[in-house]
């Protein structure tokens, strides 16, 4: 591949130069951040796509020129010009440009945004892409795009308290992303009185933290059900309304999560181990999930992050 530096305009070169590098390790890419920070945008018109990959940052893709493509979770998105694709860490995806165009890329850690509570709530959201634009969020377009502008500005001209001016853009941006989905899904009702969109809000928010400190337990729908005290009929219904998805498909992936970062905290955790501090019962069926979400096995996991430590 050819180097970034010798396609990007002069206004748009990176604030540190000669540090970027694009490493993958089968599908897996080490990403390298700008020096003494957790983040790192640029400008990018390459020709060339990028195969198959992931990552365990959050990645913000907003098409300049031309159209950008995006295969991910089985979809494809065709960026236009001003659109906006929001990628989970550890999603698989894969990048095809046209002989023409630009975009920004962002990646982001976002782990140190786990701590605020209600950043877990935002987990549904972000099961899947977050496509954003003029069609699709007619209501918030137009303030995430001049945000995600804002935050390119803020890098390329790499003021004082560039890094924490970002980030405190990037939770406006996220701030934005969750209330309008809460808005939407809050309730059954045509047009809910605000009263009623926070006592939802709260409820939900309050069962997603329930999951997220027992998911490792062997946690079934019904006792999920009998947390926020519906039936479980109505459980299923109102969770797949929040959510876009299944209890089940939900569960998983917050285990998957889990492994995914004790994999890479202890490089000597037997796999098995793992898979029952999360909450399988089993090895096989850990296995086939995580392969599921990864694209790879744990132990095929492990040994990149391995390899890479060489």
């Amino acid at each position: 591949m050819a180097s970034e530096k010798s396609f990007t305009p002069p206004h748009y070169e990176q604030p540190v130069p000669n540090f970027i590098e694009r490493s993958l390790n089968g599908p897996q890419e080490y990403v390298d951040f700008i020096p003494e920070s957790h983040l790192r945008i640029w400008y990018n018109n390459q020709t060339e796509g990028y195969a198959n990959h992931y990552h365990n940052a959050l990645e913000i893709i907003v098409c300049a020129e031309n159209q950008y493509i995006i295969i991910t979770n089985n979809r494809t998105y065709t960026l236009n010009v001003g659109d906006i694709l929001i990628i989970p860490p550890f999603m698989l995806h894969e990048l095809h440009s046209r002989p023409s165009g630009a975009r920004f890329i962002y990646l982001i850690d976002i782990d140190m945004l786990r701590c605020f509570q209600d950043f877990k709530t935002l987990d549904p959201v972000l099961m899947d892409p977050y496509l954003c634009t003029a069609s699709t969020c007619p209501e918030i377009y137009r303030h995430i795009y001049d945000s995600l502008m804002q935050m390119a500005d803020t890098y390329f001209s790499h003021k004082i308290f560039w890094e924490t001016s970002i980030y405190s853009t990037l939770l406006d941006i996220m701030l934005t992303i969750g209330v309008n989905y809460y808005t939407k899904t809050s309730t059954d009702d045509a047009n809910p009185s605000g009263d009623k969109q926070t006592e939802n809000y709260v409820m939900f928010t309050n069962l997603l933290n329930f999951i997220d400190a027992h998911y490792a337990d062997d946690l079934t729908l019904e006792q999920a059900a009998d947390y926020i005290g519906f039936s479980k009929y109505h459980f299923t219904r109102l969770f797949k309304q929040h959510t876009n998805t299944t209890f089940h498909n939900y569960l998983c992936h917050k285990r998957i999560q889990a492994a995914q970062a004790m994999l890479t905290a202890d490089m000597n955790l037997p796999v098995t181990d793992i898979a029952f501090r999360i909450g399988f019962n089993n090895l096989t069926t850990f296995s086939r999930c995580f392969n599921r979400y990864t694209g790879c096995s744990p132990t095929e996991y492990r040994n990149k992050l391995r390899q890479e430590e060489i």
